[in-house]
């Protein structure tokens, strides 16, 4: 009798043994699972998190890339610009023709980068010609120009408010690096007036271009070029 209930209660422990393994392996189981959906888990919220800080990255470059670049021209305002520009194209045609120039140009200042220490590099950009027959047109590689690279120009223009050029030979020593530009384009001579917003600084400037030195009268040009000059910057500041 004695032993059969040591058998029996050896085969209850034994089945409690097994039962309490059974119950250890799901715990240890689940405890598996439970990390590895943790872990997927976390790498699905980590990949959510770097997708969202793509987009966000991508979507900053875009508003600084419209702000650096302004903001987008609605309909009205690129009508109004239009108009602006036709008009400026009108006067600028009416100097060629009293001025017998071969070409008659706007370049505007502007900005274009920054340098290490984060101050603006100071650029140009030739944003309105018009020219004679047979005169080529140079707006495309007048573009984004370093104002220092016509230094002298530049300097003339703000002592003076105009700068001239009688004989491009003149300035060969000088300024050889505005000589080439001038020669490349086949400029013999040349007059130029800087222009003004409306707190009277230099944002610009319009220049006549001749092929043949011979063609630049000074007296003549000044006897209409300063009232062309107002009506264009008044254009350039509405």
């Amino acid at each position: 009798m004695e032993f059969m209930t040591i058998i029996k209660a050896v085969a209850e422990f034994g089945f409690l043994i097994i039962c309490g393994g059974i119950v250890i392996w799901e715990v240890l189981n689940d405890k598996k699972r439970q990390a590895q959906v943790e872990k997927n888990y976390d790498d699905f919220i980590g990949t959510i998190i770097d997708k969202l800080n793509e987009q966000n990255s991508a979507m900053l470059q875009q508003i600084l890339n419209r702000v650096e670049n302004g903001h987008v021209i609605t309909s009205e305002e690129d009508k109004d610009i239009s108009k602006v520009e036709k008009e400026l194209e009108f006067y600028l045609n009416e100097i060629l023709k009293e001025a017998n120039a071969n070409r008659v140009s706007i370049f505007r200042y502007h900005n274009g980068g920054k340098d290490y220490n984060g101050r603006s590099f100071l650029r140009m950009s030739m944003t309105n010609e018009v020219v004679k027959g047979g005169t080529a047109l140079i707006q495309p590689q007048s573009q984004n120009l370093f104002r220092s690279m016509f230094f002298g120009l530049i300097h003339s223009l703000e002592d003076n408010d105009y700068d001239i050029i009688k004989d491009i030979e003149d300035i060969e020593e000088q300024d050889s690096g505005f000589y080439g530009y001038l020669k490349d384009f086949g400029i013999e001579a040349k007059y130029t007036v800087a222009l003004h917003n409306n707190e009277h600084s230099i944002v610009g400037f319009m220049t006549l271009d001749f092929a043949k030195k011979e063609d630049l009268n000074q007296e003549h040009l000044l006897s209409y070029l300063p009232e062309k000059k107002v009506k264009i910057e008044t254009l350039l500041n509405l």
